[in-house]
């Protein structure tokens, strides 16, 4: 049995629509679930980076309050900012990351609305020839 064009497109549209709904399930929706993660582990490091900034901001103060020896107060400030340092480079690692998968998120949702269209399109297109044929041989 051979197949005419209508129909064709048909299993074509079919095979888009399939492939759609499969990028969506299979990548797009994980890729989303990894996006909001690091969202949240960059909202948790940013709150973790405002309490170790305050525990050595008050471990400074306790110790200027005491009239600590000088030497004492500096070690402890350049503590904090070699700790905060390593915030700063983990929010920068994490901010790239999330501009770059966004943005290949983005390309992703069009070719995958793009798919569904054509798939939607080509099915319909071969039902209504399909309907029309069989309404020729009546």
């Amino acid at each position: 049995m051979a197949l005419k064009a209508h129909q064709r497109g048909e299993l074509l549209g079919v095979f888009l629509l399939l492939a759609s709904t499969a990028a969506q399930m299979f990548y797009l929706e994980p890729l989303k679930r990894e996006i909001e993660w690091r969202l949240v582990t960059f909202q948790i490091q940013q709150t973790g980076q405002v309490q170790i900034r305050s525990l050595y901001d008050t471990q400074i103060a306790m110790l200027q309050s005491v009239n600590a020896a000088p030497e004492r107060i500096k070690a402890i400030e350049a503590d904090r900012d070699k700790t905060v340092a390593k915030f700063t480079t983990a929010d920068a690692n994490i901010s790239d990351y999330l501009i770059e998968k966004q943005r290949v998120e983005e390309y992703i949702q069009y070719a995958v609305i793009a798919l569904f269209a054509l798939g939607i399109l080509l099915t319909a297109l071969g039902r209504a020839n399909e309907m029309r044929s069989a309404g020729r041989r009546e």
